[in-house]
């Protein structure tokens, strides 16, 4: 087994074990998650705001609760299956800027209209 493989079979078990403890411990009730830094610091919210308490919901099959927490892991997931699949997508300059675009205009709407 090499390096790289070791690596990934590690990735999936930790996501598996994250998974699992996410499922069984609800981040609003348990103590033991991070807080946001960015929102414990400035009160606002970061691009990524709720989105421990948003796949939560999503574990237990709650969709709409977790679209509510952060509407922005839903369009992530696609990004993050077509970048994986496509090294030439994940790699190319336009795709770094769309997706600094796309974060800070998030980060702002979020803060400003919602």
């Amino acid at each position: 087994m090499g390096f790289s493989s070791a690596l990934r079979w590690s990735a999936a078990l930790a996501s598996v074990a994250g998974a699992a403890v996410l499922y069984h411990f609800d981040p609003v009730t348990a103590g033991f998650f991070p807080p946001c830094m960015f929102h414990v610091l400035t009160g606002l919210q970061c691009p990524g705001c709720g989105t421990t308490r948003a796949l939560h919901h999503l574990l237990h099959g709650d969709v709409a609760g977790a679209f509510a927490l952060n509407p922005m892991l839903f369009a992530v997931a696609p990004f993050v299956a077509l970048a994986t699949a496509s090294r030439r997508f994940a790699t190319h300059p336009v795709t770094g800027w769309a997706v600094v675009g796309v974060t800070v205009a998030w980060w702002v709407w979020r803060n400003v209209y919602a």
